[in-house]
């Protein structure tokens, strides 16, 4: 559906209708190297997909999000859709995670595979509209959840894990088993002025 436009999706029934959870196992995240894999600190500067940053909205209106792939390439691949300057590209860094969680909610069926449904994954990935994925985080906020498990959109075989970090429950935990960080940039213009 086009920007701007209301979603005639009921997202609360939609979202009310998803499966809730335990989940536990490895993610990976791409992400600046500023920030240990286990912090999302960095979302509430930029408004994202399923947070709200404060460049858009008031300290009040605001929630960050770990953003993590279950494969380590899905991990790389939406950093690079959200990459706007290729020199930010040098600063990445991936972190290996074990996360345990208490209630995902599974959101994989609120997308239309086939372009049949409301929404499609067209819909939810909207690289400039974010207002239908934000009602989506705070239903399952509503709902208790404490991460979405949801189709990335790379359109790589593949889903991420969107973990709210400040709704954690006691139980659940994110452990950074360990982190590399990749030369994925080459500065073409320097190398050729120093030729």
């Amino acid at each position: 559906m086009p920007s701007g436009e209301s979603h005639a999706w009921d997202v609360a029934s939609a979202v009310g209708g998803c499966s809730i959870g335990q989940w536990s196992g490895e993610a990976w995240r791409c992400h600046s190297r500023t920030w240990p894999g286990d912090n999302a600190d960095g979302s509430l500067k930029a408004t994202g997909r399923f947070h709200r940053g404060r460049d858009r909205y008031p300290e009040n209106e605001a929630w960050p999000a770990l953003y993590t792939g279950l494969v380590e390439h899905i991990a790389l691949g939406e950093v690079l859709r959200h990459t706007r300057h290729l020199p930010d590209l040098a600063w990445k860094r991936v972190s290996h995670l074990q996360i345990d969680l208490q209630a995902v909610l599974d959101g994989t069926m609120l997308v239309s595979r086939d372009g049949s449904g409301d929404p499609t994954l067209d819909d939810l990935c909207d690289p400039m509209d974010y207002d239908l994925t934000h009602e989506i985080a705070k239903e399952a906020s509503a709902r208790g959840a404490e991460a979405l498990y949801i189709p990335t959109c790379t359109r790589f075989s593949g889903n991420n894990l969107i973990v709210f970090p400040d709704l954690l429950k006691p139980d659940s935990s994110i452990l950074v088993f360990g982190t590399e960080d990749p030369d994925l940039y080459i500065d073409w213009d320097a190398l050729r002025s120093t030729t």
